[in-house]
């Protein structure tokens, strides 16, 4: 069930995410360890009752606010928050039922994604404007809160973002797509059921809810399962994919909610980072025409601002921060730069 919810680009899953596997990533410089994100850092009351874990490093302004993909959390930046803290203030956070935050009270769609990233900022406090790095489901995420509050946003660094009308626009490629995540909502509702019972672990999980054996970053096996196996988690996860999850005609509950909102972006800093994996020798049905799509709805989106940049990661796979961290620590600093030098917002 986790597995398929790290692929949560609609290009990916359509295509093959084993295929993607098969390329050689970049080797990884040396980030943040486990131990750092194993206890919370700030805990911010977002409403009575309930609060948001926050871990913020360096300082500087505007600061960078990370808003992970789809399952994930503030142990997705662990190989560029150090890096990032070099240049400004740099915070991650664990959306509502992740990590070591509260349960989600609510649906995890992008309507109220984006109310609780408000409040975060709201009540923390961080000052506005801040610069939003989304990746996958978080460049929706971050798109969608632009829209809605465009003069809390000084600037944004996307990551193969996830973009309303995503299923509409893939046709047929999505049904494979479709499928998988909902065999993997099916799934993880069976982790649920047992991890109601207690937290799971390898030992007493059903298969497949947690990582098992260790993964690429071997390092972070132990805290990785630590949260996966909560329900509060496994619940968050369900219902992310529940509300990104295309239907027939492609229409989600978060591209109905996200859709209607899009506009253009004026001059606003604004990079699109776009994985380019190495083609396998057999590509699987689809390949060209996936990528094809994938590129042009990123251009796009990067065209939505006069100041946007669509720029391909050669070599990386969908987790650009993990198989290129350098070109997002980069791509950051280039807007953090050009946010620093526009005219203050009114």
């Amino acid at each position: 069930m986790r597995r398929l919810g790290l692929v949560s680009a609609l290009a990916l899953t359509a295509l093959n995410s084993s295929a993607l596997a098969q390329t050689a990533s970049n080797a990884l410089p040396q980030g943040l360890g486990p131990d750092f994100y194993a206890a919370a850092h700030q805990a911010i009351e977002v409403e009575p009752g309930r609060h948001l874990n926050l871990v913020c490093l360096g300082r500087g302004a505007p600061t960078v606010i990370l808003e992970a993909g789809m399952g994930d959390d503030s142990l997705a930046w662990r190989k560029v928050h150090a890096g990032l803290a070099a240049i400004t203030r740099t915070c991650a956070y664990d959306r509502a039922g992740y990590g070591l935050s509260d349960a989600a009270r609510r649906a995890s769609d992008a309507d109220n994604t984006v109310d609780d990233l408000a409040l975060l900022l709201d009540t923390a406090p961080i000052d506005d404007p801040v610069v939003l790095v989304g990746h996958s489901l978080g460049g929706l995420y971050a798109t969608h809160f632009t829209n809605l509050h465009p003069g809390r946003v000084a600037g944004l660094v996307l990551l193969d973002p996830s973009q309303p009308g995503d299923g509409r626009a893939y046709g047929a490629l999505w049904d494979h797509g479709r499928k998988a995540y909902a065999q993997s909502i099916a799934d993880g509702e069976t982790c649920l059921a047992a991890a109601r019972k207690a937290d799971l672990t390898p030992a007493n999980g059903p298969a497949d809810c947690l990582e098992d054996p260790p993964g690429r970053d071997p390092a972070f096996h132990d805290e990785l399962n630590r949260r996966w196996g909560k329900a509060k988690y496994i619940a968050a996860n369900i219902s992310e994919m529940r509300s990104m999850l295309a239907d027939e005609a492609g229409d989600s509950v978060d591209g109905r909610q996200a859709g209607p909102r899009q506009r253009d972006f004026g001059a606003l800093p604004l990079i699109v980072l776009v994985s380019d994996p190495t083609k396998p020798p057999s590509p699987p049905p689809g390949w060209d025409e996936g990528t094809a799509i994938k590129h042009r709805l990123d251009r796009e989106l990067a065209a939505r601002s006069t100041q946007g940049r669509f720029q391909l990661v050669p070599g990386s796979r969908h987790g650009i921060q993990d198989d290129a961290p350098q070109v997002v620590v980069d791509a950051v600093r280039s807007v953090v730069q050009a946010a620093r030098q526009a005219p203050p917002k009114p």
